[in-house]
This record gives structure tokens, sequence and C-alpha cells, in this order.
């Protein structure tokens, strides 16, 4: 038990003094039994005021402080600084609010002064409980894991490496870019996307401080901020990067053909391939699933030849285990059908999540045809007909190989519906323009109509953007209400669209192309990976930011930021903005050469006690409980735990404890001004 403390009331100018009674307030303090001595000063915030407190706890030395002033949230770290350079520990020290819970919020001055003696007899009583609590600090590593390499996590990766942290970019796909990538331009400046990224994915490659991992998934993720453990998945490519010169000679020899899922299903791709013309690294990679040599042909390859579907001497190849016809191609020996699968273990200070972001599947609504009726197309999808490296070189064509006459452009599909994801995606309407503009510019002469409901493009740019493709490009603009009431069906060589605009009319066109602009929905890695790192996901399964107006990169868990479209729908620019903010945030914490202070303020367990119901492990927002297998108890990680009391509250034995909120010391504040 503490022994008698020293109060110090802050006057605060007149904002307190005004309508407390100090002389009564002083008077009262003082002849109460564990108060060593009340002394009063106009600022205690002030140089002079600090300077007063400092000088005067050396002089006194007192076992416990209470300082009365104003909200703990304004000061209490400055009084804590003060009173540890004084030789005190600085939680034998309790600050009480007498300005905005007193002051400020009673009228009467009597009345006023009556409640800052309760606050106060309070705090004196609690502080009178106070344990000296350490800091302690621990090692820090600088190296930070990046998941995801489109731009948000191009951007954090050639940030931190620019500064001379080492950076481990773990990538699922075999290149890099994102969904970006394979656009042809972008929105409102209609700049070629792959040039503009370029650059940026070229120092990538580059970089001595950036080991890419492409083709690879993060399996596991323990530790805490500045002490994580990765473990990383790194598939078998089959090719040795070192030696491909980028070539193309194993891909044109290859036999096998299988639908391209970087174009969206749209073309074919052989079973050695790099995803798409230009895609970096210019690196190919075996498919093992649809590789004779790795796996060989089913039972469905003896129904295709018994029914006439391939030759005898096709059925014989696919049911050879000995194809090594890319291997033979390849003049710089550099297939290598014995490469493995790789556990590889990383350690890092932070990560940052940049895992971008899936479509809404508009086959859900089976009113709109989608997948049932040949040309009708997702966003995505359509940035691929129009791209150069698409499957149909960029030009506007539809699967008959002529030109389309008419494309309809229909927004909001899936998006502010309740039904499916009410939120708005925000950029859908940008390029849904953007497709008019390049329409337009395929072919001048194709009718473009847009059934919308409202236009969505906030930014300085964008309007501007919006009057150009209108005034320029002339589409007919079909306005309907929420949600879209639209059925779709094939008529003929045309395709009917039926649905009702504002005035609640029915009407239908026909159209020779239709494109769909789905809502932006999370990655479906996401999931796995908050359960991996402990990182809330909201409803709709972005993650959640720390706070959303002045944290939107932070996560729950210290060291972990979440970037670009893992957050939430956002354009090119805001992902790059929040890509560059998780970089300058992690930079702030992992200094080289510099121990992170850990918050004494934490919960404890006493294991004599704890039952091992694991009540806290699964309740804990921070995962910083882990349960000891051989002594059957919880233990709390000092370097997860935020003290947030959780597991306290929630412990069936009361063996948790929060260190600076015990139980004893909060009732004893309670009784206190109960009194």
């Amino acid at each position: 038990m503490g022994g008698r403390a020293g109060i110090y009331l802050c006057s605060c100018g007149n904002n307190i003094s005004d309508n407390i009674d100090f002389d009564n307030l002083t008077s009262y303090l003082s002849s109460l039994e564990d108060v060593a001595y009340v002394k009063t000063y106009n600022l205690f915030c002030s140089e002079e005021g600090k300077n007063f407190l400092y000088n005067d706890i050396l002089a006194e030395k007192p076992e416990r402080i209470v300082i009365a002033a104003c909200s703990p949230k304004e000061h209490e770290k400055t009084f804590r600084d003060i009173i540890k350079k004084a030789g005190i520990n600085p939680y034998l020290f309790q600050m009480v609010n007498i300005r905005e819970q007193v002051s400020w919020a009673t009228e009467d001055k009597t009345d006023a002064t009556e409640k800052a003696k309760a606050y106060i007899r309070a705090a004196i009583k609690r502080v009178k409980l106070h344990e000296p609590l350490e800091v302690h600090k621990i090692n820090c590593n600088t190296d930070v894991l990046v998941i995801g390499a489109g731009p948000a996590g191009i951007e954090t990766a050639l940030l931190m490496a620019r500064a001379n942290r080492k950076v481990y970019l773990v990538e699922k796909s075999p290149c890099i870019g994102g969904k970006v990538a394979r656009y042809e331009d972008v929105f409102p400046k209609m700049e070629c996307a792959s040039c503009m990224l370029e650059p940026k994915m070229d120092e990538i490659l580059h970089n001595d401080n950036i080991e890419l991992f492409v083709n690879s998934e993060v399996l596991d993720i323990i530790g805490y901020l500045g002490n994580f453990t990765v473990k990383i998945k790194k598939n078998a490519t089959y090719v040795d990067k070192e030696k491909c010169m980028g070539c193309g000679a194993c891909y044109e020899v290859c036999p096998v053909n299988v639908k391209n899922e970087y174009d969206y299903n749209l073309s074919e791709r052989k079973a050695i391939y790099v995803p798409y013309t230009g895609a970096l690294p210019n690196v190919p990679v075996i498919d093992k699933e649809h590789c004779i040599r790795m796996h060989p042909a089913n039972d469905i390859c003896k129904e295709a030849f018994e029914m006439g579907l391939i030759t005898k001497e096709e059925y014989d190849l696919y049911r050879s285990e000995t194809c090594d016809l890319c291997g033979k191609a390849c003049m710089f020996e550099a297939i290598n059908y014995e490469d493995k699968d790789e556990i590889i273990e990383k350690s890092a200070g932070g990560i940052v999540i940049a895992t971008g972001f899936e479509l809404f599947d508009p086959s859900q609504i089976k009113e709109l045809g989608y997948g049932k009726i040949p040309e009708i197309y997702t966003s995505l999808e359509f940035e691929r007909v129009l791209s150069q490296t698409g499957p149909t070189s960029g030009k506007l064509l539809m699967k008959n190989g002529k030109e389309p006459e008419s494309v309809a452009i229909i927004h909001c599909i899936g998006s502010r519906n309740k039904k499916y994801q009410e939120y708005c995606s925000g950029i859908c309407c940008l390029y849904a323009l953007k497709f008019t503009k390049l329409i337009k510019k395929h072919s001048p002469s194709t009718f473009v109509c847009h059934i919308y409901t409202d236009w969505c493009v906030p930014g300085k740019d964008n309007q501007e953007f919006l009057n150009l493709v209108i005034s320029e490009c002339n589409p007919e603009i079909i306005r309907t209400s929420l949600p879209l009431n639209i059925l779709i069906s094939q008529k003929g060589s045309k395709i009917c669209l039926k649905y009702n605009d504002l005035t609640g009319d029915n009407k239908e066109i026909n159209i020779d192309m239709v494109v769909l602009c789905p809502a932006i929905k999370s990655s479906e890695k996401n999931k796995m990976l908050s359960l991996m790192t402990g990182v809330s996901i909201d409803k709709d399964g972005f993650f959640a930011e720390s706070h959303t107006k002045l944290a939107p990169v932070s996560s729950n868990i210290e060291g972990i930021c979440i970037a670009g479209c893992a957050q939430g729908p956002k354009d090119i620019q805001g992902s790059i903005a929040q890509g560059a903010a998780s970089a300058g945030q992690l930079l702030s914490i992992l200094v080289p050469g510099r121990e992170l202070e850990l918050e004494p303020i934490i919960a404890v367990i006493d294991e004599n006690s704890c039952s091992g119901c694991m009540t806290c492990v699964g309740l804990c927002p921070y995962k910083a409980i882990t349960f000891d297998k051989i002594k059957k108890v919880s233990c709390v990680n000092p370097a997860l735990c935020k003290g947030c009391g959780t597991c306290v509250a929630a412990c069936p034995s009361g063996s948790a404890k929060s260190m600076h909120f015990t139980t004893p010391q909060i009732f004893a504040e309670i009784e206190e001004v109960l009194k």
C-alpha cells in the first residue's frame, strides 16, 4: 500500500478557479489522512508550470501524486514525463479532470466544489493502490513484408526500399502490377496504364532491397510489431528465372491449349505461359494442372479419342508422362522439371496488406443474362477486349469477329443495393466514361448508351472528364432508379434490354454488346489473412481501418497497415496514396538501432488460478493471448496486449488482471465518489 500523496491543483487560467472554490477545496484536501500537502498553480502545462512541478517534486519527494487539472488525454503524458524526470515512477500518479467534467459541466459553484472534492478524494484512494510499473524495450527488425504487388503494394515496397529497408514482396500470381497492368488506358487523362506502371515495376525487379516472391502466398504470420515471423509458400514455376531470357520459344512448341484466366477466359494460353504480353517478370511458368508431363491426361482424353475429337497421335501424346518439348526448345536450359514448392521463413518488423479486389459476380442476378448471353461482358473482361495485349489485340470485336454497331454500358451492377453490396464503389462511372471514349476511338460510328441512376465523379479532374466525354462522344444517357430493374434477353442476333425509366414507363432497346459495371468486392484472401493476423475485417469483407478519418491505413494490430482496395474500393490514385502512407507510417516506427517501448498497462494472467477454459483466447481482439498446452493455462504476450480489458471482464475464474486498472483500484475510486 502506498504512502501519503502530494496534491497539485491547476487553476487553468480562470477555466477551473472561476467555478470552483480553491480555498475551500485546498482546506478540505489538506485535512485528509492520506494527503501530504496541497499546492496550486496557474498553468501546470506552461513552461513555468512544468518547471515548478519538477522542482517541487524533487524537493517534497511525495510517495504518490495526484494532479487535478484538465483531461488526461491532453496532458497525462506531459505530467508523467515530468514525474519520471523527477525520479518517481510515473505510474504512481493519478490525474483528475476537474475542468471538462466539473468546472465546465456544473453551473453552481458550491456543487462544483463538492464534486471536485469527491473526484480528487477518489483519486487519492485509487493512487494509494497503484503499483510501480516499468516500461520494457524490445529490439526492432526494420524489414517489411508487403502482401500484394498491385499499385498500393508496389508503392509501399519502393518507398521502403529507397529508405534502405529490406522488403519481402509476395504476389500470388506469376506477375506484378495487379489488375491495372491489364488495362489499356486509365481515366481521366487517358494515359497508357502499362506505360505508367512499367517504370515502377521495372524498379521492383531490379532493386537489391526488394526480394520478390511471385506465384507465392503467405501461409502463416506470428509475432508483433518489430518481430513478425512469416512463412511464405513459393510455388514451383519449373523455370529458372536466372537463366530464362523471356524469348518465348518454350510456349510456342507446347501442344496444350487451355483457357487464359488473365484474359478472363476470352482467349487461350499454353501450359507453359506468360500471362499476357508485357507481363513482368517476363519469365514463363508451367501450369502443372494442365502440363502433360506434370499432370498426364486421364479418362477425359480417352473419351475424346473415342468420340473422334482428337487423333491417335494426340491421344498418345496426352497420355505420355515424358513430354519435354518446352525443355528441348529452350536454348538456355532454363526449364527445370524437378523444381519443387518451397516453404520460406522470413522475419519482418512491419507488414502491409495490399491484396486488391475482386468483382461482384453478375451471374447472381439472373435477369442480367450474364454467362448465358455471349456478348455480355463485365468491366474487367471489356478492359481485356480493348487492350492491345488482350484476346482481340485491341480491336473492338464480338465473338463472331464483327464490330458491334451498338454497345450498352449498365452502371451499379450489384452495388448500392441492400440485397448485394450496399455501398457505391466510386470508380464505376468514371471507367464507364473511359469505355465510351475508347469505343468511339476504335469505332466512331458505334452507338453507345449508358443506363445509370446517378453520376458519381468525385475529384478535381473528373467532372471535366464527364463533360468532355459527353460533349465529344455524345452517348445516349438513360436514367433509371435504384434498385436497377433491367431484364436482358437474347432476341435473334441482338440483345434486348427492358427497363423502367424515371417516369416508371417500360422501355426497350436492342443492342449488339452489353458491358456491366459490377461492384468492387473484397478479395477472397481477406478472411484467411484476417484469421492469420488478427486484423479486423468489416461487414463487407474489407480490412477495417483503425479510424476512418484519422488512421485510414492503420489496423487494430500495431505494425500491420492496410492499403489500396484491401481497405475499400478506390481508384489508382487513392491506392498509391495509401501505399505511400503505409510506408511512411512504418518508416516512422521501424528505425534502425531503435528499441520499441512496450506499454506496461497490460493484462496479466495468474497461472495458479487459471482454469484453462480459453475464453480469453478467442475474445482477445489483438491476438495477444495464447494457450500453453503443457501448463494448460492462458498466457499474455506483453508485446501484443493493448490493455483493453476484454479478457479481464470475461475471465470466469478472475485470473486475468489489468495492470493499473485492477478491480481494487477501480472499486476504491467508485466508492469514494459515491460517498
